[in-house]
């Protein structure tokens, strides 16, 4: 079995050390200069790389440490895609400014491989960069410019495309596409149309690509996804979707998304290695990860430390090893 994160981390320390949050707001001020602002998200990148290699991880994102939100390399990468207001990220008590489509999207890119090429230079641990899919792209921006659903979502297919193909040669391991509005049921498209979709997005194969679906019903898009490297699932929000993984199980690597990333609480190691052993057994050690259920910033951050660290002794259960 694998290990590993699939997106944010919290950008405060659990106790003493440099904060990305109070940095912003101390720069936006003008108490402090851009070098250090920038020494701050190093240091705080550092810190969050640092506990995944503690925890043995087989794969981490950067925990998305300098990116305001989760558009926010997008916006800076595409022309006409623009930063918005600020919005409520789902059902949750964070927020995000929403995207505005401005004109015809073009990629101009350079932002995105730089902060990989960082992350990639800092870390021992493989890294994936999880992206905004085009359904939920689409799904949040707001669309002043091509007043036309099938045309914007093409583009924002090709530009996604640029946005993989830049990001060759930095070393990344793997780009994870994320599709909450899928799941939560926000975007009215059908199966089909996503599989057609993402065969073209996957079809920019010079690196890896993996899918990640959470915070609602998983199980009905498991068939769009079949060309994806692993299709990463939210087991605590669609706990029925273990049954529909294990009756038919696809031609992809599993991410069982069973630890909680929006409770403090932490799991049993061994109750979970109890769940996970009958797919061990049906899909083989290799092409099964445990990792939490999405990204980790909705929790304090001496938690979501615990979380990363709770996957390790999972993985000790499930190896006989014990905790």
């Amino acid at each position: 079995m694998k290990i590993c994160t699939i997106g944010s981390y919290p950008k405060i320390p659990a106790g003493p050390g440099p904060s990305v949050r109070s940095a912003i707001q101390r720069f936006e001020r003008g108490t402090i200069g851009p070098r250090d602002l920038y020494d701050t998200y190093h240091a705080v990148l550092q810190r969050t790389l640092g506990i995944a290699a503690q925890a043995s991880l087989d794969a981490t994102t950067d925990g998305q440490i300098r990116w305001y939100d989760f558009f926010d390399p997008l916006c800076r990468d595409i022309d006409n895609l623009q930063a918005g207001g600020l919005l409520r990220w789902f059902d949750n008590n964070f927020y995000y400014r929403h995207p505005i489509v401005n004109g015809r999207l073009q990629f101009q890119g350079g932002t995105l491989a730089a902060w990989a090429r960082e992350a990639v230079a800092e870390s021992t641990v493989p890294i994936t960069v999880a992206l905004p899919g085009p359904f939920t792209l689409h799904a949040l921006a707001e669309d002043r410019s091509y007043h036309n659903t099938a045309a914007l979502l093409a583009d924002i297919v090709e530009v996604l495309q640029l946005e993989v193909a830049s990001l060759n040669g930095t070393g990344v391991w793997e780009v994870q596409w994320d599709e909450p509005a899928l799941a939560a049921g926000i975007t009215p498209v059908s199966v089909t149309e996503v599989q057609h979709v993402y065969r073209d997005l996957f079809g920019a194969n010079v690196v890896r690509q993996s899918a990640a679906l959470y915070w609602g019903s998983s199980g009905p898009w498991l068939s769009a996804f079949e060309s994806a490297a692993r299709v990463s699932v939210d087991a605590v929000t669609d706990p029925g979707v273990l049954q529909a993984l294990a009756a038919d199980p696809g031609p992809f690597e599993v991410g069982l998304g069973l630890l909680d990333a929006r409770d403090i609480r932490l799991e049993d190691p061994a109750e979970l290695a109890i769940t996970i052993e009958p797919f061990l057994a049906q899909y083989g050690s290799g092409r099964v990860w445990l990792h939490p259920s999405a990204g980790l910033e909705l929790l304090p951050p001496d938690r979501a430390a615990e979380k990363v660290r709770l996957l390790k002794s999972v993985k000790h259960f499930v190896e006989g090893e014990g905790e």
